[in-house]
């Protein structure tokens, strides 16, 4: 992984892009905050992972997939937000390789956003959902059984 590269796409993000998106719920009770798809588009092929087996995450398969985005509640919490629309700001950290525990490794750019926070805690939660750092999913690589002989197990960090 070079981290010059991560750097530079980070140093475009904080240059073109918006920090900011807009709070969507979906009817199956998900609500994440929709930014603009080029912090996929754009950042991707910054980043050179392509030759190490990611792609670009499968948030584009129909026209209802939320693209890129922030999850901010999940269904399994039962929170219906009533700023459903509201426009909310975040800044940018850094990116960095997870290893999941399905077998699967994300680069993700943390984000921080005190507002974000702000809205868990207003409905009664830990202000970053699963305890981890609100973040964009920029590439995934998935790892096949057949390639490896058995399936790998992560940690999601």
């Amino acid at each position: 992984m070079d981290s010059t590269s991560f750097q530079k796409a980070i140093d475009f993000a904080q240059e073109h892009l918006p920090l900011t998106g807009e709070l969507v719920f979906k009817s199956d009770g998900y609500a994440y905050l929709k930014v603009d798809d080029r912090y996929i588009r754009s950042l991707f092929p910054m980043l050179g992972l392509q030759k190490e087996g990611f792609r670009v995450p499968p948030f584009f398969r129909t026209k209802n997939s939320p693209g890129a985005h922030i999850s901010i509640f999940y269904a399994k919490e039962h929170i219906v937000p009533k700023e459903i629309g509201q426009t909310f700001h975040f800044n940018l950290k850094n990116i960095v390789i997870v290893n999941t525990s399905t077998g699967s490794s994300y680069a993700i750019l943390k984000i921080e956003s005190p507002e974000l926070e702000k809205l868990r805690e207003k409905y009664g939660l830990n202000p970053k959902p699963s305890g981890h750092d609100f973040h964009i999913s920029l590439a995934k690589k998935t790892f096949s059984e057949h390639r490896h002989g058995h399936p790998h197990k992560f940690k999601t960090h």
